[in-house]
């Protein structure tokens, strides 16, 4: 399992790097797809004797966690556990204020968070085109 750590998170960070330096992009996104599936199920056998399931049981729950993903840039699991750690604090103190808009609340904090983080990372489209002429030229 710690083999494939490396790779993974090379190609999470710089697609094009990680392709110069041997590693696949398409055999570690696999690798990804595999353990979330993995863990998906693990977590599905682990919960099924606490609670009733249904078929849209996780759905809330998993935006969420996105919302915390997304939070903390989808590159580093200790900002991702922190931005999964703020969604749960601004949920909680949502609830107390007013229940009925908990859910409105953490999915609104979702918008500023993505005008920001498309602010701040000016260089993303211009990345992607220089990637594509060099694919096109080569």
């Amino acid at each position: 399992m710690a083999k494939y750590a490396a790779p993974l998170r090379a190609t999470a960070i710089n697609r094009v790097g990680a392709r110069l330096v041997g590693i696949r992009p398409t055999s570690t996104g696999t690798i990804a797809y595999l353990l979330a599936s993995l863990l998906a199920g693990i977590s599905g056998v682990l919960i099924a004797p606490v609670t009733t399931i249904f078929y849209d049981s996780g759905f809330l729950i998993g935006l969420k966690a996105f919302v915390g993903a997304i939070i903390g840039g989808l590159v580093s699991y200790p900002l991702t556990a922190i931005g999964a750690i703020l969604v749960g604090l601004l949920e909680s103190y949502a609830a107390f204020w007013d229940s009925a808009f908990k859910e409105v609340l953490v999915f609104s904090a979702l918008i500023p968070i993505l005008i920001w983080r498309s602010l701040m990372s000016g260089t993303g489209v211009e990345e992607e085109i220089e990637e594509e002429e060099r694919e096109g030229g080569a």
